[in-house]
C-alpha cells in the first residue's frame, strides 16, 4: 500500500520527501517569528518561535495554532517574510524596492 503525501511538506521531482526547515534551523539563520494566517477568515498574524520545540518543522507549527479572531484550526504559516527583508537591510544594506516592471504602463501616470 502506497503512503499518502504530508500535504504540509515538500517533495522533489522524484516524489521524495524534503525534510522541511526547522525551528532551530529557523533561529540559526536569525528567523524568530513565523507569519502565520487563518483560511477560514483570512486573519494574519506574527508568531514568535521561542515556545516551540527547536526540533519541529516549521510546517508543523500550523498544527498547534487556532486563529485568535474565528478560532478556526485550518492555519497556514511561512517565513516572516517582512522580518527576513528587515534583517536582510540591517545587515547588508540591501532594501526590496516594490516598482513596476520596465516595459509595462505605469499604473499610477
Amino acid at each position: 500500500m502506497r503512503r499518502g503525501r504530508n500535504p504540509r511538506w515538500a517533495y522533489d521531482e522524484d516524489g521524495r520527501e524534503i525534510a522541511p526547515p526547522t525551528v532551530a534551523k529557523c533561529r540559526a539563520q536569525g528567523e524568530t517569528t513565523i507569519a502565520a494566517h487563518c483560511h477560514d477568515c483570512r486573519h494574519q498574524a506574527i508568531v514568535a518561535t521561542d515556545r516551540f520545540p527547536p526540533d519541529l518543522p516549521i510546517p508543523d507549527i500550523a498544527l498547534r495554532l487556532r486563529c485568535s479572531a474565528c478560532g478556526g484550526k485550518r492555519i497556514g504559516v511561512m517565513k516572516d517574510m517582512k522580518a527576513h527583508y528587515a534583517r536582510l537591510t540591517a545587515e547588508t544594506g540591501w532594501q526590496m524596492v516594490v516598482r513596476p516592471m520596465p516595459g509595462l504602463p505605469d499604473p499610477d501616470a
